[in-house]
């Protein structure tokens, strides 16, 4: 009985301990991303508040967009990672083994804000002058930016670490991304373009 009760302890240390070793969503992890959140909006809105309408919708050349096109280009990207953020959180129970499949993936996308790797937009991200005013493209990017914050609010509650979202790599590997990273991806991409604005706005083709 005590060989047997001894036993029941071990594998219960060891279940344990194996759970701890797992991607588990802290406290921490929210208050980072909340706060990214709220950082990368407000400088992306700082760097667009002392242009006029006509700054606002200049365009360098063919090849560029105006700040307004990025604008645009934001709030579809934050538009549909809210749907796929809901989409992954109404999911059933994923395969344990996901978890060791997202190792490394913050890191990753962190680093996609400053990789000098060209990105392409395309399908329905692709600006099109939906917003004819600033203050329209900027109420419009703030109400999607809301929704982004009030999903991890409204869900503090869940493990942010065992839902996942997927995409292809650019050699067809399924690339597995939890939630918390699909945030990261987000807010490396609003530091990203709001980064090309900077440029543009220095750029001496400007207008003044």
């Amino acid at each position: 009985m005590k060989r047997t009760f001894f036993s029941f302890v071990v594998l219960l240390l060891i279940s344990t301990i194996s759970l701890a070793q797992k991607k588990i969503w802290t406290a921490q992890d929210k208050a980072y991303l909340l706060k990214q959140l709220t950082d990368t909006r407000n400088e992306l809105l700082k760097t667009i508040a002392p242009l006029s309408e006509k700054q606002y919708f200049f365009k360098l050349d063919s090849a560029s967009w105006s700040a307004n096109e990025i604008v645009e280009h934001l709030s579809l990207i934050e538009e549909g990672y809210i749907r796929e953020f809901w989409w992954a959180l109404s999911q059933p129970t994923m395969p344990e083994s996901y978890r060791d499949s997202t190792a490394g993936g913050d890191e990753k996308a962190l680093a996609y804000a400053t990789t000098p790797n060209k990105g392409e937009a395309r399908g329905t991200n692709l600006p099109l002058q939906r917003y004819c005013t600033k203050d329209i493209g900027i109420k419009v990017f703030n109400f999607n930016r809301d929704q982004v914050i009030d999903f991890f609010n409204v869900n503090a509650g869940q493990d942010m670490r065992g839902y996942y979202v997927f995409r292809k790599n650019s050699k067809g590997v399924r690339d597995i991304r939890d939630l918390h990273q699909q945030a990261l991806w987000l807010i490396s991409h609003t530091t990203r373009h709001t980064n090309q604005l900077k440029r543009y706005l220095e750029d001496s083709r400007f207008v003044k």
